[in-house]
Protein backbone atom coordinates (compact mmCIF):
# COMPACT_ATOMS: atom_id res chain seq x y z
CA UNK A 1 0.00 0.00 0.00
CA UNK A 2 3.37 2.31 0.59
CA UNK A 3 4.39 2.00 -2.50
CA UNK A 4 1.08 2.53 -4.49
CA UNK A 5 0.57 5.40 -2.09
CA UNK A 6 3.99 7.26 -3.33
CA UNK A 7 3.73 6.04 -7.01
CA UNK A 8 0.58 7.11 -6.92
CA UNK A 9 1.56 10.97 -6.32
CA UNK A 10 4.87 10.52 -8.35
CA UNK A 11 2.09 9.83 -11.05
CA UNK A 12 0.28 12.69 -10.60
CA UNK A 13 3.89 14.86 -10.65
CA UNK A 14 4.71 13.89 -13.38
CA UNK A 15 1.95 14.41 -15.62
CA UNK A 16 0.40 17.59 -14.43
CA UNK A 17 4.12 19.00 -13.85
CA UNK A 18 4.34 19.30 -17.60
CA UNK A 19 1.04 19.10 -18.98
CA UNK A 20 -1.00 22.63 -18.80
CA UNK A 21 -3.15 21.32 -16.47
CA UNK A 22 -1.44 22.38 -12.82
CA UNK A 23 0.52 19.95 -11.10
CA UNK A 24 -0.38 22.03 -7.56
CA UNK A 25 -4.37 22.38 -8.63
CA UNK A 26 -4.52 18.78 -9.15
CA UNK A 27 -2.69 17.74 -6.26
CA UNK A 28 -4.98 19.53 -4.29
CA UNK A 29 -7.69 17.91 -5.85
CA UNK A 30 -6.61 14.66 -5.68
CA UNK A 31 -5.66 14.68 -1.85
CA UNK A 32 -9.18 16.30 -1.12
CA UNK A 33 -10.76 13.29 -2.89
CA UNK A 34 -9.41 10.81 -1.20
CA UNK A 35 -9.35 12.48 2.21
CA UNK A 36 -6.18 14.75 3.83
CA UNK A 37 -5.26 12.30 5.93
CA UNK A 38 -4.40 9.84 3.04
CA UNK A 39 -1.41 11.58 1.82
CA UNK A 40 -1.10 14.30 4.51
CA UNK A 41 1.61 11.85 6.75
CA UNK A 42 3.66 12.22 3.36
CA UNK A 43 4.44 15.23 4.64
CA UNK A 44 6.93 18.44 3.12
CA UNK A 45 10.15 16.35 2.74
CA UNK A 46 8.37 14.01 -0.49
CA UNK A 47 6.96 17.36 -2.11
CA UNK A 48 10.58 18.20 -2.30
CA UNK A 49 11.62 14.73 -4.04
CA UNK A 50 8.93 14.91 -6.20
CA UNK A 51 9.90 18.51 -7.60
CA UNK A 52 13.57 17.40 -8.01
CA UNK A 53 12.93 13.70 -9.78
CA UNK A 54 10.64 15.88 -12.43
CA UNK A 55 13.42 18.69 -12.64
CA UNK A 56 15.74 16.05 -13.53
CA UNK A 57 13.29 15.35 -16.51
CA UNK A 58 13.84 18.18 -17.83
CA UNK A 59 18.13 17.80 -17.46
CA UNK A 60 17.52 14.58 -19.50
CA UNK A 61 15.23 16.21 -21.94
CA UNK A 62 17.25 19.72 -22.71
CA UNK A 63 20.30 18.28 -21.34
CA UNK A 64 22.58 19.86 -24.18
CA UNK A 65 21.27 23.25 -23.43
CA UNK A 66 21.62 22.51 -20.16
CA UNK A 67 25.02 22.25 -20.00
CA UNK A 68 25.16 24.99 -22.15
CA UNK A 69 23.51 27.17 -19.82
CA UNK A 70 25.53 25.94 -16.69
CA UNK A 71 28.97 26.75 -18.50
CA UNK A 72 27.08 30.40 -19.53
CA UNK A 73 26.40 31.21 -15.83
CA UNK A 74 30.12 30.71 -15.20
CA UNK A 75 31.18 32.22 -17.72
CA UNK A 76 29.02 35.33 -17.28
CA UNK A 77 30.56 35.41 -13.86
CA UNK A 78 34.10 35.27 -15.16
CA UNK A 79 33.62 38.12 -17.54
CA UNK A 80 31.71 40.23 -14.90
CA UNK A 81 34.80 40.58 -12.94
CA UNK A 82 37.28 40.72 -15.77
CA UNK A 83 34.96 43.46 -16.87
CA UNK A 84 34.41 41.91 -20.59
CA UNK A 85 30.53 41.01 -20.26
CA UNK A 86 29.70 40.98 -23.96
CA UNK A 87 25.91 39.36 -23.94
CA UNK A 88 25.87 40.09 -28.10
CA UNK A 89 28.45 37.55 -28.39
CA UNK A 90 27.82 34.84 -26.36
CA UNK A 91 24.43 33.08 -27.12
CA UNK A 92 24.11 30.91 -23.88
CA UNK A 93 25.34 33.80 -21.24
CA UNK A 94 22.39 36.25 -22.29
CA UNK A 95 20.00 33.38 -22.17
CA UNK A 96 20.64 32.85 -18.65
CA UNK A 97 20.11 36.29 -18.10
CA UNK A 98 16.97 36.08 -19.73
CA UNK A 99 16.33 33.06 -17.75
CA UNK A 100 16.94 34.78 -14.39
CA UNK A 101 14.89 37.71 -15.29
CA UNK A 102 11.76 35.25 -16.14
CA UNK A 103 12.62 33.85 -12.48
CA UNK A 104 12.75 37.37 -10.29
CA UNK A 105 8.71 37.97 -10.83
CA UNK A 106 7.96 34.77 -9.24
CA UNK A 107 10.53 34.86 -6.70
CA UNK A 108 9.18 38.21 -5.55
CA UNK A 109 5.62 37.22 -5.50
CA UNK A 110 6.26 33.46 -3.87
CA UNK A 111 8.47 35.30 -1.23
CA UNK A 112 5.52 37.82 -0.28
CA UNK A 113 2.37 35.95 -0.88
CA UNK A 114 3.26 32.19 -1.23
CA UNK A 115 2.60 30.80 2.33
CA UNK A 116 -1.08 32.83 2.07
CA UNK A 117 -1.80 31.98 -1.59
CA UNK A 118 -1.09 28.12 -0.49
CA UNK A 119 -3.32 28.08 2.62
CA UNK A 120 -6.35 29.47 0.81
CA UNK A 121 -6.40 27.53 -1.86
CA UNK A 122 -6.26 24.34 0.02
CA UNK A 123 -9.18 25.61 2.46
CA UNK A 124 -11.08 26.51 -0.38
CA UNK A 125 -10.61 23.94 -3.18
CA UNK A 126 -13.20 25.92 -5.19
CA UNK A 127 -10.67 28.40 -5.65
CA UNK A 128 -9.02 26.05 -8.00
CA UNK A 129 -11.99 25.35 -9.74
CA UNK A 130 -11.87 29.03 -10.55
CA UNK A 131 -8.20 28.84 -11.99
CA UNK A 132 -8.98 25.57 -13.83
CA UNK A 133 -11.25 27.59 -16.11
CA UNK A 134 -8.40 30.06 -16.26
CA UNK A 135 -6.00 28.27 -17.04
CA UNK A 136 -8.73 26.22 -20.22
CA UNK A 137 -9.15 30.24 -21.43
CA UNK A 138 -5.25 30.99 -21.61
CA UNK A 139 -5.12 27.66 -23.68
CA UNK A 140 -7.61 28.85 -25.95
CA UNK A 141 -5.63 31.87 -26.62
CA UNK A 142 -2.39 29.76 -26.72
CA UNK A 143 -3.21 28.50 -29.90
CA UNK A 144 -5.02 31.64 -31.51
CA UNK A 145 -1.59 33.50 -30.74
CA UNK A 146 0.26 34.61 -34.33
CA UNK A 147 3.57 32.98 -34.01
CA UNK A 148 6.69 35.30 -33.34
CA UNK A 149 9.98 34.56 -34.62
CA UNK A 150 11.86 35.03 -31.21
CA UNK A 151 14.12 31.68 -30.26
CA UNK A 152 17.34 31.18 -28.70
CA UNK A 153 19.11 33.33 -30.31
CA UNK A 154 17.94 36.66 -30.21
CA UNK A 155 15.86 36.95 -27.47
CA UNK A 156 15.39 40.21 -25.47
CA UNK A 157 14.66 41.44 -21.66
CA UNK A 158 10.99 42.00 -22.82
CA UNK A 159 10.92 38.86 -24.21
CA UNK A 160 11.54 36.90 -20.96
CA UNK A 161 9.78 39.42 -18.69
CA UNK A 162 6.19 38.47 -19.88
CA UNK A 163 6.46 34.93 -19.42
CA UNK A 164 7.81 35.72 -15.92
CA UNK A 165 5.04 37.98 -15.22
CA UNK A 166 2.71 34.60 -16.36
CA UNK A 167 4.83 32.41 -14.01
CA UNK A 168 4.49 34.63 -11.44
CA UNK A 169 0.30 34.17 -11.58
CA UNK A 170 0.45 30.45 -11.69
CA UNK A 171 1.73 30.60 -8.43
CA UNK A 172 -2.14 30.21 -7.71
CA UNK A 173 -2.93 26.98 -7.82
CA UNK A 174 -5.04 25.67 -10.90
CA UNK A 175 -3.34 28.26 -12.62
CA UNK A 176 -0.91 26.21 -14.76
CA UNK A 177 2.51 26.56 -15.22
CA UNK A 178 3.49 25.54 -17.74
CA UNK A 179 0.40 26.50 -19.61
CA UNK A 180 1.08 30.38 -18.16
CA UNK A 181 4.40 30.27 -19.04
CA UNK A 182 4.28 28.60 -22.87
CA UNK A 183 1.21 31.31 -23.47
CA UNK A 184 3.18 34.16 -21.98
CA UNK A 185 6.36 33.10 -24.60
CA UNK A 186 3.71 33.38 -27.74
CA UNK A 187 2.60 36.48 -26.39
CA UNK A 188 5.94 37.72 -26.13
CA UNK A 189 6.63 36.84 -29.95
CA UNK A 190 8.96 33.11 -29.35
CA UNK A 191 8.69 30.61 -31.75
CA UNK A 192 5.86 27.59 -30.59
CA UNK A 193 8.97 24.88 -29.92
CA UNK A 194 10.52 27.63 -28.50
CA UNK A 195 8.37 28.70 -25.84
CA UNK A 196 8.08 25.50 -24.11
CA UNK A 197 11.80 25.38 -24.19
CA UNK A 198 11.68 28.19 -22.65
CA UNK A 199 9.03 27.89 -20.43
CA UNK A 200 10.54 24.29 -18.87
CA UNK A 201 14.06 25.88 -18.74
CA UNK A 202 13.07 29.07 -16.87
CA UNK A 203 11.06 26.46 -14.24
CA UNK A 204 14.74 25.12 -13.28
CA UNK A 205 15.57 28.32 -10.68
CA UNK A 206 11.95 28.25 -9.84
CA UNK A 207 11.87 24.43 -8.80
CA UNK A 208 15.67 25.08 -6.86
CA UNK A 209 14.24 27.81 -4.93
CA UNK A 210 11.07 26.43 -4.04
CA UNK A 211 13.12 23.25 -3.15
CA UNK A 212 15.48 25.32 -0.95
CA UNK A 213 12.85 27.05 0.82
CA UNK A 214 10.99 24.13 1.68
CA UNK A 215 14.52 22.54 2.86
CA UNK A 216 14.70 25.21 5.13
CA UNK A 217 11.26 24.35 6.84
CA UNK A 218 12.37 20.95 7.07
CA UNK A 219 15.14 22.55 9.30
CA UNK A 220 12.79 23.99 11.46
CA UNK A 221 10.96 20.74 12.14
CA UNK A 222 8.35 20.83 9.65
CA UNK A 223 9.45 17.82 7.89
CA UNK A 224 8.23 13.89 8.19
CA UNK A 225 9.77 10.44 8.03
CA UNK A 226 8.84 8.94 4.71
CA UNK A 227 9.72 5.36 3.41
CA UNK A 228 12.81 5.20 1.61
CA UNK A 229 11.99 1.95 -0.70
CA UNK A 230 8.27 3.77 -1.83
CA UNK A 231 10.02 7.15 -1.88
CA UNK A 232 12.92 6.05 -4.43
CA UNK A 233 9.62 3.97 -6.16
CA UNK A 234 7.95 7.40 -6.10
CA UNK A 235 10.44 9.59 -7.73
CA UNK A 236 11.07 6.86 -10.59
CA UNK A 237 7.48 7.07 -11.42
CA UNK A 238 7.68 11.08 -11.10
CA UNK A 239 10.94 11.43 -13.36
CA UNK A 240 9.97 9.04 -16.24
CA UNK A 241 6.39 10.09 -16.56
CA UNK A 242 7.49 13.89 -16.70
CA UNK A 243 10.38 12.80 -18.98
CA UNK A 244 7.43 11.30 -21.61
CA UNK A 245 5.17 14.46 -20.96
CA UNK A 246 7.46 16.65 -21.93
CA UNK A 247 8.00 15.07 -25.10
CA UNK A 248 4.56 14.94 -25.45
CA UNK A 249 4.37 18.27 -24.94
CA UNK A 250 7.36 19.32 -27.52
CA UNK A 251 4.66 17.54 -30.34
CA UNK A 252 1.56 19.20 -29.07
CA UNK A 253 2.78 22.65 -29.12
CA UNK A 254 3.83 22.24 -33.10
CA UNK A 255 0.52 21.16 -33.74
CA UNK A 256 -1.30 24.13 -31.92
CA UNK A 257 -3.53 21.31 -30.30
CA UNK A 258 -3.20 22.91 -26.77
CA UNK A 259 -6.90 23.23 -26.99
CA UNK A 260 -7.34 19.94 -26.13
CA UNK A 261 -6.74 20.45 -22.64
CA UNK A 262 -8.43 23.59 -22.56
CA UNK A 263 -11.84 21.05 -23.06
CA UNK A 264 -10.08 19.42 -20.23
CA UNK A 265 -9.37 22.02 -17.73
CA UNK A 266 -13.20 23.18 -18.24
CA UNK A 267 -14.19 19.85 -17.11
CA UNK A 268 -12.68 20.04 -14.24
CA UNK A 269 -12.63 22.78 -12.99
CA UNK A 270 -16.67 22.60 -13.24
CA UNK A 271 -16.59 19.32 -11.30
CA UNK A 272 -14.57 21.21 -8.44
CA UNK A 273 -17.01 24.02 -8.12
CA UNK A 274 -20.21 21.82 -8.36
CA UNK A 275 -18.80 19.54 -5.92
CA UNK A 276 -17.53 22.08 -3.61
CA UNK A 277 -20.60 23.77 -3.64
CA UNK A 278 -23.13 21.09 -3.49
CA UNK A 279 -20.97 18.86 -0.65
Amino acid sequence: MNYLKYCILGLIQGLTEFLPVSSSGHLAIFKKLLGDATFGSLGLTYDILLHLATLIAVFVVFYKDVWELICGFFGLIRDIFKGQLDLKKNIYQRFVVMIIVASVPAALVGFALGDVIEEAFTKYLILVGITLLLTGILLLVSDRIVVGNVDIENIKFKNALIPGLFQAAAIVPGLSRSGSTITGALFAGCKREFAVKFSFLMSIPVVLGSALVDIMHLASGEGSALLVGPSIAGMIVAAIVGFLSIKFMLKLIAKSKLHYFAYYCFGVGLFVIIWQIFR
